[in-house]
């Protein structure tokens, strides 16, 4: 075949399984082709592979056709194999119908390097993508999991009476993680029917604006809900920032440590 019109050149279109095909032997195969290209100058389709079926054809069914005819009602193929005919090299991923093809094109040259066809191989990739949607569908699941654990090793509430509960805290509060204080205690108070809140900070690292400002934001939540709440684990160092920062803690009862919280939790209670 000559690409010196605007003819068709041949064009393979193969299934994945490119290496298992029970077709002719390659000797057969260049006996074929040859014969096409004697067969006509207006350029011809030569089609195998189980990749045909999804399109509703079965393999030799096109042998000889235009492949501009036979993909009319798909312009997008058809502005494909425009571009491979003018010498491009690339790959594509098309849908037709229910069915995915990943297809890759290159020109055929001769010894001379002159351009004597298109060779295109279309895999049916329908099946991988279904896999890796599942596999992130499962993926997004597992990382839900794990943020969910996270939340609730990063915000635990433990019931110490039947009205007092403690939220020990450690490490670094960020912005995320004091919603998610709010959100717990919110929770936990409900939940646990609880009228003293312990919210211990001993295991804090910094305690800066933005953590003050979580304190006051879960102190205002808990009031809201008509329980009481007592900061334990203030340390010094972190009384000194509390005041440089100006942080108003009026509304908070705060205490040494956790068993002194508890003592004044559990005094609480008993008056009550």
């Amino acid at each position: 075949m000559q690409p010196s019109s605007s003819s068709l050149l041949p064009l393979n279109s193969l299934s994945p399984s490119f290496g298992q095909r029970k077709n002719a032997t390659l000797a057969d195969r260049q006996l074929t082709d040859r014969h096409l290209r004697d067969r006509s100058r207006r350029g011809v389709t030569l089609s195998d592979g189980k990749g045909l079926q999804a399109i509703g054809l079965t393999p030799g069914q096109v042998v000889g056709q235009s492949a501009f005819a036979l993909y009319a009602e798909l312009p997008e193929i058809v502005e494909q194999l425009r571009r491979a005919l003018a010498g491009e090299t690339f790959t594509v991923v098309s849908e037709v119908g229910n069915t995915t093809f990943e297809t890759s094109y290159a020109p055929l040259r001769d010894a001379k390097g002159t351009m004597t066809g298109v060779l295109g191989i279309a895999i049916d990739i329908t099946a991988r993508l279904e896999a890796e949607s599942q596999r992130l569908t499962l993926q997004e699941e597992v990382i839900r999991t794990q943020q969910a654990s996270i939340r609730e090793l990063s915000t635990p509430l433990i019931p110490l009476a039947d009205d007092i509960v403690v939220m020990p805290l450690v490490g670094t509060i960020d912005s995320r993680r004091a919603q998610q204080i709010v959100e717990v205690l919110l929770e936990g108070i409900a939940a646990n029917q609880a009228e003293v809140v312990l919210l211990d900070i001993s295991g804090v690292r910094m305690v800066d604006t933005q953590v003050a400002d979580a304190l006051l934001r879960a102190a205002r939540a808990v009031q809201l809900l008509g329980a009481h709440i007592v900061l334990t684990g203030i340390s010094a160092e972190i009384a000194q920032t509390i005041v440089h920062l100006g942080a108003d803690m009026s509304q908070i009862v705060t205490q040494a440590n956790l068993q002194s919280g508890l003592r004044y939790a559990l005094g609480r209670s008993h008056r009550s």
